[in-house]
């Protein structure tokens, strides 16, 4: 097996070798850089299978309600939650008003839907548990304060639960009067006030920043599996330790995944657009962003009928 492995990832990099020398002479050395980078990433996957999880299940039961299972799950994802009138940047897609989060969040109360956790979305997943028909999972990605001040009194009074991925950095122990015009992050102190709706998970220490690796290639910080292993350790030791991950700008690598699974972490979102089905890697689960000109019941009549 391991000669078999070491032939296909010889052969592959001698190809990819041979397309980057036959490269005009300006693009000589990006060609080739990315032709061994490519090489070296197969060669890890094909050498580093992902270590098992172990994962038999959280036990979590589908509510009584649940009635016929749900095909597919929209995993919604938000950013930034502001009233209209402070929306100083209408065209920005990660900014909701405050006012459309609430006609959303209406819209999925009158026609009864469930809002799951991520445990068990993650039974879903893996076929340990059912869900109902109606059924949405709701994600903040960075962990801003006005999540706290405009989305969570409207899912609480809806009794509905949500999860917020933060930046282990940027959150204080405690948070001065809230500025609706700042850019400010929910505090530890509010992370405790706010478990009643919130379940909060990692979306990194510090990395949610892009920088030139590779190749000369600007990408996620949090794809270079090197300082993931750090920034995992840093954000455990400041006490946000679930197995549950938002990759930085959606971006990711093999390596990474490796890296984090490695760590404990068993599920982890992207920004690609898809609902989750029964059966989907659990590293790599789509979900759909939710802009001001979302149509929400559409994304919900999708889900019902096809998945990805």
């Amino acid at each position: 097996m391991f000669k078999k492995t070491t032939v296909i990832v010889c052969a592959a990099a001698l190809s990819l070798l041979t397309a980057a020398w036959a490269a005009p002479r300006a693009e000589l050395g990006y060609k080739a850089c990315l032709a061994q980078h490519i090489a070296q990433r197969k060669a890890f996957t094909l050498t580093h299978p992902l270590p098992p999880s172990g994962f038999a299940g959280n036990g979590t039961a589908p509510p009584a309600e649940a009635g016929i299972s749900a095909p597919s799950v929209p995993v919604l994802m938000y950013h930034y939650i502001t009233p209209s009138r402070y929306n100083k940047e209408p065209r920005n897609r990660s900014i909701v008003n405050a006012e459309a989060f609430e006609e959303d969040m209406k819209y999925l109360h009158e026609r009864g839907y469930y809002t799951a956790s991520l445990q068990e979305l993650e039974d879903y997943v893996h076929g340990f548990a059912a869900l109902p028909a109606k059924t949405v999972v709701l994600t903040f990605d960075d962990g801003y304060e006005n999540n706290v001040a405009y989305a969570y009194p409207v899912m609480k009074k809806y009794g509905f639960r949500a999860s917020m991925f933060v930046v282990g950095a940027n959150v204080p122990e405690t948070n001065g009067p809230f500025d609706p015009l700042g850019r400010s992050y929910v505090s530890r102190e509010q992370m405790e006030s706010t478990a009643d709706v919130f379940e909060f998970h990692s979306h990194t220490y510090d990395l949610h920043y892009k920088t030139e690796q590779h190749c000369g290639l600007v990408i996620s910080a949090a794809a270079d599996a090197d300082r993931l292993a750090p920034d995992i350790r840093r954000m455990k030791a400041a006490g946000i330790d679930t197995p549950y991950f938002a990759y930085p700008f959606g971006e990711t690598n093999y390596r990474a995944v490796y890296r984090l699974a490695e760590e404990g972490y068993r599920m982890a979102f992207t920004v690609k657009d898809g609902y989750v089905r029964p059966g989907d890697h659990p590293m790599y689960l789509r979900r759909i962003a939710v802009t001001n000109e979302t149509d929400v019941a559409a994304v919900l009549e999708g889900a019902a009928g096809a998945g990805h």
